[in-house]
């Protein structure tokens, strides 16, 4: 009877010795997953979070002297990402009729013109960004811009000037400041490398 007893309470304290040593496999703090198993790099699910999330207000000067506002979103560690955009709010959309700066189209026709005219800017970028030192990061990318400089008729037409416009692929580099909560950016960013618009922002981390 005694073996009996021993030998139930011997099979009970090695079910609990190996179910303890089970459990402690997994009591890691923040549930850190091993990159490999043969490297003591630690990614933890803790690490993304929204602190590393900055967003940023920016004002820009073309070279044409252009004024455009816009805002940036950016997540920034040793590599992050970031997206901007900037317009100066004007989208009157001009007629599929170009003329260039003295106001004569490709035949040489003169368009009758009222003496006003109007500028539309649009920039869409996003890229990568890249942690140079604990408070910097660079940052480039590309997207799609137009500066349209548009001349209006006497019957209140718009027309773009190609002279003065340009559209299509855009580049962008710069860099980003990071104090603390505040971020500030200055940057470039030019359109088929004929047009550049200069950038500062400030920015504020959520």
């Amino acid at each position: 009877m005694k073996k009996t007893i021993l030998l139930i309470i011997s099979t009970l304290f090695l079910h609990i010795t190996s179910a303890s040593a089970q459990d402690a496999e997994y009591d890691d703090d923040d549930y850190n997953i091993p990159i490999d198993p043969l490297s003591n790099d630690i990614i933890s699910v803790v690490d993304i979070d929204a602190k590393h999330i900055y967003a940023l207000g920016e004002f820009g000067l073309t070279s044409y002297c252009d004024p455009t506002f816009g805002i940036t979103i950016a997540y920034m560690e040793t590599w992050g990402g970031y997206v901007t955009a900037h317009t100066n709010f004007n989208f009157h959309k001009p007629l599929e009729y170009h003329i260039n700066k003295n106001g004569f189209d490709k035949n040489g026709k003169q368009a009758f013109l009222s003496g006003n005219s109007e500028v539309s800017r649009l920039s869409l970028v996003g890229g990568a960004t890249y942690k140079i030192l604990p408070k910097l990061c660079v940052y480039a990318g590309g997207g799609y811009s137009w500066r349209r400089l548009m001349f209006e008729t006497v019957d209140g037409e718009l027309l773009v000037v190609d002279d003065n416009s340009t559209e299509g692929w855009t580049f962008d580099f710069g860099a980003i400041a990071n104090f603390d909560k505040l971020l500030v950016k200055l940057g470039l960013n030019t359109t088929k490398f004929k047009l550049a618009d200069f950038r500062v922002g400030l920015g504020y981390r959520f």
